[in-house]
């Protein structure tokens, strides 16, 4: 049996929805939708954190082989209130592998950076590791508010023996780079990132894909990409490559 680990590898391309509705179609009998959300589907909003020159961004752009990024996650639609749990996480990538670390917290203590220290007494050992982490990255690199992006998922698990597989199809990429709070309602004036009929497909696993899996991408033509939500969410709201790069 293939049992799900903390590092994964990642494999992520652009995919229109032919192509989607034929991979669905082909991953059934050895996947089940996600049991969050209404068959595998639910909204996913992230505040993601970077330094004043966009350090993470151009990470990412260069291929950096190991890079960090901090957000602060919520799932569904609902409002977000002081009390909403939510995920302070580390998106942690080393060549191929990633690594996601997290910790839930009602969004009042997510957002209080300066009190991780009294909020890490009552967790567990693992999840204290991850807000020292936090801390660590937000006053070495002077981490601030960044962008907001917002995507609608489906999402697939893979039965026994693929424990460890996940299929994930985001689309409705948007984000925005002002009003940057996880406790605003105010979607309307966020900008739409890829268009409407793009769909980005991630397939994850420990450390291989299997056969059959690998053989539904190649007969529907998928091809992969290297592909940000967040950095594409910059390039379309603020335009990053146009400014003048800082070292």
């Amino acid at each position: 049996m293939r049992i799900k680990t903390n590092e994964r590898y990642e494999l992520k391309y652009l995919i229109d929805w032919r192509q989607r509705k034929a991979v669905e179609a082909a991953i059934a009998p050895y996947m089940t939708p996600d049991a969050y959300g209404q068959s595998g589907a639910y909204v996913i909003t992230s505040l993601y954190f970077d330094s004043a020159d966009y350090r993470a961004y151009w990470e990412k752009v260069d291929g950096e082989g190991f890079r960090r990024k901090v957000r602060i996650r919520t799932y569904g639609a609902q409002m977000v209130g002081p009390e909403t749990p939510v995920f302070v996480e580390i998106k942690q990538r080393q060549n191929r592998t990633l690594t996601k670390k997290r910790v839930r917290l009602p969004h009042a203590q997510a957002m209080a950076f300066d009190d991780y220290d009294e909020i890490g007494q009552t967790l567990a050992a693992a999840d204290r590791a991850v807000l020292e982490e936090v801390a660590y990255l937000r006053h070495t690199q002077a981490l601030q508010p960044a962008c907001i992006v917002r995507y609608n998922r489906v999402a697939y698990d893979g039965v026994n023996p693929y424990g460890d597989l996940r299929v994930t199809f985001d689309t409705l990429l948007k984000g925005r780079i002002h009003d940057l709070t996880l406790l605003s309602t105010g979607h309307a004036e966020d900008r739409h990132t890829l268009p409407p009929q793009v769909c980005i497909m991630e397939l994850k696993a420990n450390t291989s894909l299997p056969f059959w899996l690998i053989d539904i991408v190649r007969k529907n033509r998928c091809t992969p990409q290297r592909m940000s939500k967040y950095c594409a969410t910059l390039d379309k709201c603020v335009g990053v490559w146009k400014r003048q790069r800082v070292r």
